[in-house]
């Protein structure tokens, strides 16, 4: 019976693990991050109407003025076409395009009108730009009914300080839904009949 030896060891041994530090973030994603950022500020801007002018015009657009079954009068039509009173669908920013729709079809903005801020002061810059907006924007009279009926929030373009050394004073209003899950029909704007009438039993 032979002797029982200790196992010999062997010659080769695992090369140790290197020794590793804490790694220092990629710049590339250091770069991803700070565009992310970039991206929501300027999607915050560009939503509270922050100082954005309105766009020009934009003749090219074809409106249906017999609109079918969905009610449809422009899709996909560029915020510079739209015209005061328009009722659209899809609508996130004053800036972006919408789809216009009979204010019968199911919308979740309008647009209610135009307002001009004051001429003789400096830029007020902002948030006071902002504000004076808003308080042009609430002095556009509305249809109560369906106001009351649904919770509402204002959007705007409004001038920049550039626009503003340039004379522009104007302010594009808009009434949007809160809540992105809902929409509503009829006009947030006075019947333009019902209220010559008032102003002639006024007279």
């Amino acid at each position: 019976m032979e002797p029982t030896r200790e196992p010999e060891s062997s010659p080769y041994q695992p090369p140790k693990p290197a020794e590793t530090q804490p790694g220092r973030p990629s710049r590339v994603w250091l770069l991803v991050g700070i565009a992310a950022v970039v991206l929501l500020v300027v999607y915050a801007v560009v939503k509270l109407g922050g100082g954005t002018p309105a766009p020009e015009a934009d003749d090219d657009v074809v409106r249906n003025t017999e609109p079918g079954i969905d009610g449809i009068i422009a899709r996909g039509a560029p915020a510079s076409a739209f015209e005061v009173g328009d009722c659209l669908t899809q609508f996130t920013s004053p800036l972006e395009s919408a789809t216009i729709v009979e204010c019968t079809t199911a919308h979740n903005a309008q647009f209610i009108g135009t307002a001009e801020l004051e001429q003789d002061i400096p830029y007020p810059g902002q948030p006071a730009t902002t504000e004076k907006a808003t308080e042009a924007c609430k002095d556009i009279k509305l249809e109560t009914g369906v106001l009351t009926s649904y919770s509402w929030e204002y959007q705007f373009s409004q001038p920049t300080s550039g626009s503003w050394e340039s004379g522009d004073r104007s302010v594009a209003c808009f009434l949007t839904l809160t809540s992105a899950d809902e929409t509503v029909t009829g006009s947030l704007l006075p019947d333009e009949s019902e209220d010559e009438t008032s102003k002639d039993a006024d007279s």
